[in-house]
């Protein structure tokens, strides 16, 4: 049995983000036959950091969890102005400036990374989870244990920053979600990595047979946080002028998840639902006619798996290698790059639905087969036998 240490910015069940998901199914998959501590923030909000969870150790299903305040909350018009400042510099850019900048892009637990430095020996492994944060970009340069980086990376501008190259080395072991992941990783560091496992995670299999063949609607559903960073602006832009040429009536977006710094369309054919339970979630993809995800930046994207489980195919930003690379493997659903090519190709979904429905067929198969709990179960446990073997 060994001893593994989880460094996570946030730890929480049915988070709806995708590296929180993934932090709590690793813990909860490696506590099964090893003994597992999770070392987070108190922060259940990831826009504010706010501590909300005491502060603390406690047991939560076998896994033992040691939560640090955080000693600042996060301003986003502050992080992204430092963050600005940072690029503009570029090489000439100082550490103080970096520092100033991943303290406010936080979680800020300095407590943590003592926690960390002083009693890593007590560990035989550690993981992180997380490129971009506070707690694992401070953790690393002080490890003197054998560790494996996580980094759920997407090309975005915060990792040209120098501060960043702490999280890469082609010396360090790392677990990329996506081939192209990792590609992407490797020509922003201009390194090849030496030493990686191709993991992910696990989308539970509720599949309930739905035939919406016969629905005189289309209804079109988005998962996760509606925000800019995300893509909705370009999204919504794409499918109110598709809708201008179309005419149609019979198909509307439904958009599941907490609206973040931007405006939304007043359309009547675009819905807005807020956060809901995992079960509403469920039924609404059960119940919809495909899924789309317009986000350019993702190392994984949980959404598409969580429509593949459920045969239903998807419309994705072709902009994203990682989600252009699942449908490519999968055969499991389309992509867009521009509004022409979203036009055409949602016309075509929508005119071809044995074509469509074949395409979620496909994706459910590509899920069975690479991102069960058994399939990543095995895997995590390969990854401990090889590292510490």
């Amino acid at each position: 049995m060994a001893k593994i240490l989880i460094i996570t910015a946030r730890f929480l069940q049915n988070a709806s983000g995708g590296a929180e998901k993934l932090a709590y199914d690793y813990a909860s998959i490696l506590s099964e036959s090893n003994e597992v501590t999770v070392c987070t923030s108190c922060a259940k909000d990831y826009v504010s950091w706010k501590n909300e969870f005491p502060k603390g150790q406690h047991i939560e299903n076998q896994i033992r969890m040691i939560r640090f305040p955080v000693k600042q909350t996060r301003n986003m018009d502050k992080m992204n102005r430092l963050l600005n400042q940072c690029l503009e510099k570029g090489d000439s850019v100082s550490e103080k400036e970096q520092f100033d900048f991943l303290k406010e892009q936080g979680p800020y637990c300095p407590d943590l990374v003592d926690y960390v430095t002083k009693e890593q020996k007590l560990f035989d492994l550690v993981i992180l989870i997380g490129y971009l944060y506070y707690p694992v970009v401070a953790s690393i340069p002080n490890l003197k244990i054998p560790f494996v980086i996580v980094p759920t990376f997407h090309d975005e501008p915060p990792f040209r920053l120098p501060i960043f190259k702490k999280t890469y080395s082609n010396k360090y072991v790392y677990s990329f979600n996506a081939p192209e992941e990792m590609a992407v990783y490797e020509a922003n560091t201009k390194q090849k990595v030496q030493s990686y496992f191709l993991i992910g995670t696990y989308i539970n299999d509720t599949f309930k047979n739905t035939n919406t063949s016969n629905s005189n609607a289309k209804h079109l559903i988005t998962i996760g946080r509606i925000e800019p960073a995300k893509g909705f602006p370009e999204l919504f832009e794409y499918f109110q002028i598709w809708n201008l040429y179309s005419h149609r009536t019979d198909v509307t977006m439904k958009c599941l998840g907490s609206v973040a710094s931007m405006e939304t369309p007043k359309n009547p054919l675009i819905f807005f639902t807020g956060f809901v339970s995992e079960e509403d979630k469920i039924s609404e993809v059960q119940n919809s006619f495909l899924l789309l995800n317009p986000s350019a930046y993702e190392s994984f994207s949980i959404s598409i798996m969580e429509a593949w489980i459920q045969e239903k195919a998807v419309l994705v930003n072709a902009k994203s290698s990682v989600m252009r690379g699942h449908c490519l493997r999968s055969q499991g659903g389309l992509y867009y790059s521009d509004a022409l090519s979203f036009q055409r190709t949602l016309d075509f979904l929508l005119e071809n639905h044995n074509i469509t429905t074949r395409l979620g067929q496909n994706g459910r198969q590509y899920v069975l087969a690479n991102f069960t709990k058994e399939v990543i179960r095995k895997k995590l446990n390969q990854l401990v036998n090889i590292l510490l073997g």
